[in-house]
C-alpha cells in the first residue's frame, strides 16, 4: 500500500531525531498513524514540535514508501546524504586504515607516492599522514601519545589534500591555551603558503576573522560554540571541500555540553573530519563513543548497547572501535625510542598541627552526615557531598581556601622549601610547580618570588601573557620556576627545558594530569624526567592519586598500550624486598 501525505522533515538541535511535521495541522493524528504502519519496528513519538523517529532509523523511512511525499530541510538531506556516503565506504577505509596502521612506512608510501616536502616526517608520521588522506575517505582519530606530534601530522595531511585538490579549508577548534600554536605551526612547516587566521577578539573582529577567505581558522571551543551560525554558513559555501580539526578531543567527550553539540552539527558541513588527542578516554570508555562519532556520524557505535559501568563498557567499547573505528595510536616508546626515561617518586607529607585538627573535623562531620543518609537523600544531595569531599582534598593543599583566619603555613609549604632549595639553589635546576587551587598558586607564587617564577592558570588570561610565560621559562636563564594549574597549562605546551615536575595538588580530572606529565616527557628532552607527587600523609589525597593512576591503566588497557610500569620508589623497594627474600630461602 501507498501511503499519501505531504510533510516537511527537519533535524532536531542534537541531531537524534527526525521531527516530521504534516503541512497541514490537521494531519498530524494522521501522519502518526501512516508511519506506525509504514515503520513496524520503529518508536514513532509524537509532541508539540512534530512527529518524530529516532535518527538512527532514517534508513527504514527511506526505505518505507512514504518518503516521496516528503520534503527535506537543507540540514536534514545533508544529514541522510551524510549516512548514505560514509556507509558505502566505510568497511573499505578501515580496511585499508588497518593496513597502514600494520603496515607502517612501506605500506604508508603506497598512499603517498609523487608527494614531495614529507622527509621531515618520522615514520609513524607518514604512517598518519596516508591514513588521514585515503582517497574517499572521510576522516580518522588521531590517538598518538602526547609529544608524538599530532599537530605536525595534521599540518601536512591538510597540505596533501590541499595539493589533490580535495579539500579547500580547514576550520580547527583547539582549548584556549593551544590556539595560538597552531599559526606558529603552520608557519614553522608550511611558510607563508596558507593564510591562517585566529577567530578571537570581540564579536565583530571574530565575524571579521570568519569572513577574511583565510584558508585555515583556528579557534576555542567556546567559540565555536558562540559563532555557530556564522561557521556554519562558511563551511556551506565549501560545498563538502572543508575540513574540521578538533584538537584535543576529549573536550568534547560529554553529548550534553554546548560545545559538543555545536560541533557536532557544523562536522555536518564538512567533508572530513579529524579528531586529534593523546588522552582520549581519561575517565571512562564511554568518553571515546562522541569522538568516533564527530568523525563517522556514529557508525562505529551504531547499535552498540553500552552500560554505564566502566567495567562492563570497556570491553564492548574496545570491540567496537577495534572492529569499526577508524583510529590510529602510536606510543612515544614505539616511535620516539631515544627520549629518556621518566620515573615518580611519592612524597609522603605529614600534616601541620592546626592543618590535622581542620582535616580531622571536616573529615568527621562528613562520615557523621554518610551515616545519618539514606541512599536517595545522598543521591539527591551527591553535588553537596562531592564538594566537602573535594574540600579535604584542598585542606591537604592548603586550608586557606576553605577555611577563613587560617595562618599556619601548611605542610606542603614546609616539603617544597627543601625541594625547591635542593633542586633550584644547589643544582641550579628549572622547575614546575602544578597545583589545581587558585589560592594555593597565589601562596606558592608569592612565597618563592626570588625564583621568579612565571604563572600559567586562569588568573592569567591575556593568550600573550601566557605565551610570554612560556617562553621566559624555556629561554630565559633568571626565571627557575613555572606555577601552573594542569586544567590551563596541562596541554598542548612544550615545558621541556625543565627535567622535572612537582605536583604540589592534582585536578580531579584524570586528562589534566595525564595530560601534563608530557610538559617536560616529549620530543627535544635530553635528560632523564622526574615527578615528585606530593601527598598529605595518612589522608584522602592518598585514595585520590590512586584512583587516578587507576584511570591511566584503564584508558591504556582500553587502547591496548603495551606500556612498561613507571619507574616508581615503591615499585624499586619492592623488586629490592622482593630479592631479598630470594636470598633469605637460600640460607
Amino acid at each position: 500500500m501507498v501511503f499519501r501525505i505531504t510533510a516537511d522533515v527537519r533535524l532536531s538541535n542534537l541531531l537524534d531525531r527526525l521531527v516530521i511535521t504534516p503541512r497541514q495541522s490537521t494531519d498530524y493524528h494522521t501522519l502518526s498513524g501512516v508511519l506506525k504502519d509504514a515503520l513496524p519496528g520503529v518508536r514513532v513519538h509524537r509532541s508539540a514540535e512534530g512527529v518524530s523517529i529516532a535518527a538512527q532509523d532514517v534508513n527504514a523511512l527511506l526505505n518505507s514508501e512514504v518518503v516521496t511525499d516528503f520534503r527535506w530541510s537543507a540540514e536534514a538531506k545533508l544529514f541522510v546524504e551524510n549516512r548514505i556516503r560514509v556507509r558505502q565506504v566505510h568497511q573499505q577505509l578501515y580496511e585499508q586504515v588497518s593496513r597502514i596502521r600494520f603496515g607502517g612506512r612501506d605500506v604508508a608510501n603506497n598512499y603517498l607516492t609523487e608527494i614531495e616536502g614529507l622527509d621531515v616526517l618520522d615514520d609513524h608520521q607518514w604512517v598518519n599522514v596516508a591514513a588521514m588522506t585515503i582517497p574517499e575517505g572521510y576522516g580518522l582519530c588521531v590517538f598518538d601519545e602526547q609529544g608524538a606530534g599530532k599537530t605536525v601530522t595534521l599540518i601536512f595531511a591538510f597540505d596533501v589534500l590541499v595539493e589533490r585538490d580535495e579539500v579547500d579549508f580547514a576550520l580547527i577548534v583547539a582549548p584556549k591555551s593551544m590556539v595560538p600554536e597552531w599559526p606558529r605551526d603552520f608557519l614553522r612547516f608550511k611558510g607563508d603558503l596558507y593564510k591562517i587566521e585566529l577567530i578571537s577578539g570581540t564579536h565583530k573582529q571574530k565575524r571579521i576573522a570568519i569572513g577574511s577567505g583565510a584558508d585555515v581558522l583556528v579557534t576555542n571551543f567556546e567559540t565555536a560554540a558562540s559563532m555557530e551560525e556564522e561557521l556554519r554558513a562558511l563551511l556551506r559555501s565549501y560545498q563538502g571541500r572543508a575540513m574540521l580539526v578538533v584538537d584535543e578531543s576529549f573536550y568534547i567527550k560529554n553529548l550534553d555540553t554546548k560545545r559538543t553539540q555545536a560541533l557536532r552539527r557544523l562536522r555536518e558541513w564538512c567533508g572530513r573530519a579529524f579528531v586529534l588527542c593523546g588522552t582520549p578516554a581519561p575517565n571512562a570508555p564511554q568518553d571515546l563513543i562522541q569522538q568516533f562519532n564527530i568523525v563517522d556520524f556514529g557508525i562505529t557505535f551504531d547499535g552498540v548497547n553500552i552500560p554505564d559501568d566502566r567495567a562492563e563498557g570497556l570491553p564492548i567499547v574496545q570491540q567496537a572501535i577495534e572492529k569499526r573505528g577508524l583510529f590510529i595510536r602510536h606510543l612515544k616508546t614505539d616511535v620516539l625510542p631515544d627520549l629518556p626515561v621518566k620515573s615518580f617518586n611519592r612524597v609522603f607529607v605529614p600534616l601541620q598541627p592546626e592543618q590535622k585538627r581542620v582535616y580531622a573535623a571536616a573529615l568527621r562531620n562528613l562520615i557523621l552526615d554518610l551515616r545519618s543518609t539514606d541512599d536517595e537523600t545522598f543521591q539527591r544531595k551527591l553535588t553537596s557531598f562531592l564538594a566537602r569531599r573535594s574540600a579535604l582534598i584542598q585542606i591537604c593543599s592548603n586550608p586557606a581556601s576553605v577555611v577563613q583566619g587560617y595562618t599556619e603555613i601548611p605542610a606542603k609549604l614546609h616539603a617544597l622549601d627543601s625541594i625547591l632549595e635542593e633542586f633550584i639553589i644547589r643544582k641550579g635546576e628549572k622547575v614546575i610547580l602544578w597545583s589545581f587551587y587558585t589560592a594555593s598558586l597565589s601562596a606558592i607564587f608569592t612565597r618563592y618570588s626570588h625564583f621568579n617564577p612565571v604563572r600559567y592558570d586562569g588568573t592569567v588570561s591575556d593568550v600573550a601573557e601566557r605565551r610570554e610565560a612560556v617562553r621566559k621559562f624555556q629561554e630565559d636563564d633568571e626565571t627557575m620556576l613555572f606555577v601552573a594549574n594542569p586544567a590551563a597549562a596541562g596541554a598542548g605546551l612544550t615545558l621541556h627545558r625543565a627535567r622535572l615536575a612537582i605536583y604540589e595538588s592534582m585536578s580531579n580530572q584524570a586528562a589534566h594530569y595525564l595530560q601534563s606529565l608530557d610538559r617536560i616527557h616529549r620530543r627535544g628532552q635530553t635528560r632523564d624526567v622526574e615527578y615528585l607527587i606530593l601527598l598529605c600523609d595518612n589522608t584522602i589525597e592518598i585514595e585520590e592519586y590512586e584512583r587516578l593512576t587507576r584511570k591511566e591503566r584503564a584508558a591504556q588497557a582500553l587502547l591496548r598500550d603495551q606500556v612498561e610500569e613507571p619507574i616508581t620508589r615503591e615499585t624499586m623497594l619492592r623488586e629490592a624486598i622482593a630479592a631479598s627474600q630470594l636470598l633469605e630461602k637460600e640460607k
